[in-house]
């Protein structure tokens, strides 16, 4: 079994270099993304307005919910809104003049000002407590691959850096002597419950007696502290999802306030006693005082653009293809689909459609009438097999709970599929159905 999949490999082999001669222009592909309500993101909290992102733009709502208020408009993208300690301006991070820089506008959307004048990145973090000054994070003059928070007057004046050498979130204490913060910046990462050198702690700095204090000291992750006062709040993935904790800066403990269990809590900010988060695209409410929260229903009247079909060239996205046996079409895989190719003349198929999943390594069996491809249409990872001209729906031969396959292969009467995961481990499946069977594991 194990010999003629490697001769079968060999085979694949040859006939990649074959396709390497092709010169295949793929079509303009149509997408058709999430139809549902849009996103909500970034959101910040003060009194009782809600402002937030969605469609790459800043909206504003009452904290109760009802129909949101789009307060920008613009081709770039505007973020991280974060509201003045007196609710009357909203600094964000903007891409007006097409770099992104910090911006300053009322609460009615007007007003729009350019605050910063560099080509670094600027991200907006929030507001000092006492000084009025926009604090904001930025690469802008460091030796490496680090960022420094910075703050800054809303009329553009009084730039000044904080004396620390590596920033990124930061949170002052009420009297603004002390700041919470993290070093490093891991919130946009795709991988989750990362526990390696760089995993996020959070720390408090001392203005007056120049000392540090690491104040969390899990491997895993502790992000975006928010010092209400005599506690630092922040996220963390101890219990295996990002949840809300809280550091009481009197005794040292720590407390875990929200139990989401199926979806991570991101991106949460402060605003006096309340803490607003993003949740599975919604946005919920943590009242500190009582430790409940609850989710604000704002609904947004756009015209959702992304939530729309749209054309797109995928020749630059291919991540993988193969020949069929008869080397008169191929599969290639871009954009998480998997299509097949004529060589010459013919019609390109999407033999997958599925936008809310992604496949990867298609196959052509060696008979030419089926294909093998791992998708994550189920949630995890799993081989699918179906027919080459899409007669019959993809038919799940795996059904593991967790893990990541990749690296198939046929036998060469196209019976059964070989393929190994995240662990070395070696399997085989029939195409017909049945338990996959485990051949051997690496060392």
């Amino acid at each position: 079994m194990i010999h003629s999949i490697i001769k079968n490999t060999s085979r694949k082999t040859t006939r990649f270099w074959r396709w390497t001669t092709f010169t295949v222009l793929l079509l303009i592909l149509t997408v058709q993304t999430f139809a549902g309500q849009a996103l909500k993101r970034f959101p910040d909290i003060y009194g009782d307005k809600i402002v937030f992102v969605s469609e790459e733009d800043i909206w504003i709502a009452s904290a109760t919910g009802g129909m949101a208020e789009r307060l920008t408009i613009h081709d770039g993208s505007e973020r991280y809104p974060k509201f003045s300690p007196d609710g009357s301006l909203i600094a964000f991070t903007g891409e007006y003049d097409g770099n992104a820089d910090v911006y300053v506008m009322d609460t009615h959307g007007g007003h729009i000002t350019r605050v910063t004048f560099h080509p670094g990145y600027d991200q907006v973090v929030g507001w000092h407590p006492t000084k009025n000054k926009i604090i904001f994070t930025s690469n802008r003059d460091s030796y490496s691959r680090f960022s420094r928070l910075y703050l800054i007057n809303p009329d553009g004046t009084g730039l000044e850096r904080l004396i620390l050498n590596e920033a990124v979130q930061g949170s002052f204490s009420p009297d603004g002597k002390k700041i919470a913060y993290n070093k490093v910046s891991r919130e946009n990462r795709t991988w989750k419950r990362y526990k390696g050198g760089t995993a996020q702690e959070v720390y408090v700095y001392d203005f007056i007696s120049h000392q540090e204090k690491n104040i969390t000291n899990f491997r895993g992750t502790d992000r975006i502290p928010m010092w209400i006062g005599k506690r630092i709040y922040f996220s963390s993935d101890r219990d295996g999802r990002l949840n809300l904790y809280y550091y009481d800066t009197q005794t040292g403990a720590i407390r875990q306030v929200t139990r989401h269990q199926r979806f991570d809590v991101r991106r949460p900010s402060a605003g006096d006693s309340q803490i607003v988060y993003e949740l599975a695209g919604e946005i919920r409410v943590l009242d500190t005082n009582t430790g409940k929260n609850h989710l604000v229903p704002i609904e947004i009247a756009g015209d959702a653009p992304e939530t729309r079909p749209y054309l797109k060239r995928v020749e630059k996205f291919v991540t993988g293809f193969d020949v069929s046996p008869s080397g008169k079409r191929a599969l290639v895989v871009a954009r998480g689909e998997v299509f097949s190719v004529p060589a010459k003349e013919g019609v390109t198929l999407n033999l997958t459609a599925t936008p809310g999943a992604r496949e990867k390594d298609a196959v052509w069996s060696p008979d030419g009438k089926k294909i093998a491809f791992i998708s994550d249409r189920d949630g995890e990872y799993q081989l699918y097999v179906q027919d080459a001209d899409r007669v019959t729906k993809p038919k799940q031969l795996t059904h593991f709970k967790t893990g990541y396959r990749h690296t198939l292969r046929w036998s060469p009467d196209s019976k059964r599929i070989a393929f190994t995961d995240q662990t070395l481990t070696l399997y085989y499946v029939d195409v017909n159905g049945g338990q996959p069977v485990r051949v051997d594991k690496a060392d």
